[in-house]
């Protein structure tokens, strides 16, 4: 589903700003001056149905491919092949290089998830792809591998990569006081639906962010009708993670519904699905009707 760049992609989607995340990740001092950046726009190659991709150059001989997430997706280092290969293959002069006999340099890649969700997690972990592959008896050798390194960037955590960009602690700011904002008219007005408390938030959350200096001129060039698009993507977001947890409820229940048909306890189902007692009583009474 198209739709506008997120504020993610808003914010760190030129060369400035990708430079400032690199070198606060990575410790290092690259100067824009000095710098070659290009963010690479490779329309639908980059996660389709994710909005938050980065993918930038750096001096030609680096690519970094970057992706914001709510949610922790153990997939990534899988999800990563394709966009890499196809920033790969942009970089061939002619596609049928490939076939020729002179080795084909390639950018370097790297693998980026910056993670923003409300679950507890590390500052900082590794994905593997080799985590992924199947075992089998007495071949151990990992002949295929990719590494995404993710950082946990919500307020508070990673604070010496936030420190030196401020464009990441003005994003982990915000996000923190949205969620805080959205709280608040939760209690004080239990009437109002989630978009009118996710408007309100944002608009507030937009003035901390002010109040406290942070990216004031980009705020302030912000549109009205983009601030209401930052509504929609917010709700977007909201909707997205009510899905998965959707899906991942009836797939519990779908368990539990094969435990039950084969004579399993309702103990037994409670401990391998988590479901409660009532939930199973249901799909019990529905499993032993419909035989």
């Amino acid at each position: 589903m198209p739709y506008k760049d997120s504020l993610f992609r808003s914010i760190f989607g030129n060369g400035k700003a990708a430079l400032a995340l690199y070198n606060a990740i990575h410790g290092t001092d690259y100067r824009e001056q000095d710098t070659d950046i290009i963010i690479n726009t490779l329309d639908g190659a980059l996660f389709d149905m994710q909005k938050n991709d980065l993918s930038f150059l750096v001096n030609g001989r680096l690519v970094v491919l970057v992706e914001h997430q709510s949610s922790i997706n153990e997939n990534m280092p899988f999800r990563f092949l394709h966009p890499v290969q196809r920033l790969f293959e942009a970089s061939f002069p002619e596609k049928s290089d490939i076939y020729h006999k002179p080795l084909i340099k390639l950018p370097r890649p790297q693998f980026i998830v910056l993670y923003n969700g409300t679950e507890d997690h590390p500052d900082e972990a590794v994905l593997r792809l080799s985590d992924a592959f199947e075992k089998f008896e007495g071949f151990d050798e990992i002949y295929l591998e990719l590494f995404v390194t993710v950082y946990n960037i919500n307020e508070g955590r990673n604070e010496r990569i936030a420190s030196r960009c401020e464009e990441l602690r003005c994003y982990a700011y915000f996000v923190d006081r949205v969620r805080y904002h959205e709280d608040a008219e939760r209690k004080r007005n239990p009437v109002l639906d989630k978009k009118a408390i996710n408007r309100i938030a944002l608009r507030k959350a937009i003035q901390d962010c002010k109040d406290k200096n942070l990216l004031v001129d980009f705020w302030d060039n912000l549109s009205p009708e983009e601030v209401n698009m930052l509504g929609v993507e917010w709700d977007m977001d909201l909707a997205m993670e009510a899905e998965r947890e959707y899906a991942y409820i009836k797939c519990r229940e779908k368990i539990a519904r094969k435990a039950l048909a084969e004579g399993a306890s309702i103990e037994f189902v409670k401990k391998i699905t988590d479901l409660d007692d009532e939930t199973i009583r249901e799909l019990q009474e529905a499993t032993n009707g419909g035989t």
